[in-house]
């Protein structure tokens, strides 16, 4: 027949149970920060990977705003000009409709 148990085999089994415990929740929460820290790295790489895009756009997206900016520089230019040019021609324009005009009196008067 077996031997009765005591209060002490109790205690002792008790006390071993606490300290199997007690080594798996030490075992859980080591295993619980490695992953934390796997998980950590791998978030800060994701975001430098991140970062390193937006660099890449925001250095793409200034060199465009150089080229609209420098290109509405380049048309206000050109509009000023080609209306300094229609203005010339126009002048011009004038001054050969005045000359025809003069010209005609004149043949007009030896005839």
């Amino acid at each position: 027949m077996a031997e009765p148990v005591t209060k002490d085999d109790l205690n002792a089994a008790v006390e071993r149970l606490i300290e199997l415990t007690k080594d798996d929740l030490n075992a859980a929460v080591e295993r619980l920060i490695d992953l934390m820290q796997a998980s950590s790295a791998r978030i800060d790489q994701r975001f430098d990977d991140i970062t390193a895009r937006f660099d890449n756009l925001a250095a793409r997206v200034d060199r465009h705003g150089a080229f609209i900016n420098t290109g509405g520089r380049w048309t206000a230019k050109m509009n000023g000009w080609a209306e300094s040019v229609d203005s010339a021609l126009e002048e011009k324009d004038r001054q050969i409709a005045d000359l025809s005009e003069r010209l005609r009196r004149l043949e007009e008067d030896r005839k």
